[in-house]
């Protein structure tokens, strides 16, 4: 069991990263600079989401007990959409001065296609 736990902590980890910083009060968060043609919360939440997704297929990857298959990639793809969905969800719901935005459910998606074309890109010879 801690073996297999070992190849998913990166993952897990970076979940809850994800989750400590996008559910924090929006007076806690420092004011990010404005951009003209995306905004740095649209970025972060990209970069968050993307790497969510790689740090998971890299787990499975990494676990000999699991065969990764398309259908696996697939279904990996779709939990961190759904997760970056719950967040949005979460956020509005808690209270904490934050709001459930839908362009943030986007750029969080978008993260997970970020995501999917440099696993499908890179070789994964490690």
């Amino acid at each position: 069991m801690a073996v297999r736990f070992a190849y998913y902590a990166l993952a897990l980890g970076w979940a809850v990263v994800i989750l400590v910083l996008t559910l924090l009060p929006a007076q806690a968060l420092p004011p990010g600079p404005d951009w003209d043609f995306i905004t740095v919360d649209t970025l972060v939440h990209a970069i968050l989401f993307g790497v969510q997704l790689l740090l998971l297929l890299f787990g499975f990857l990494r676990d000999p007990s699991v065969l990764l298959s398309r259908r696996l990639v697939t279904y990996s793809f779709l939990f961190v959409v759904f997760f970056g969905i719950l967040v949005e969800i979460l956020q509005g719901s808690m209270g904490l001065g934050r709001q459930a935005d839908p362009v943030d459910a986007i750029s969080n998606t978008i993260g997970c296609f970020f995501g999917l074309g440099i696993w499908v890109l890179i070789p994964r010879r490690f």
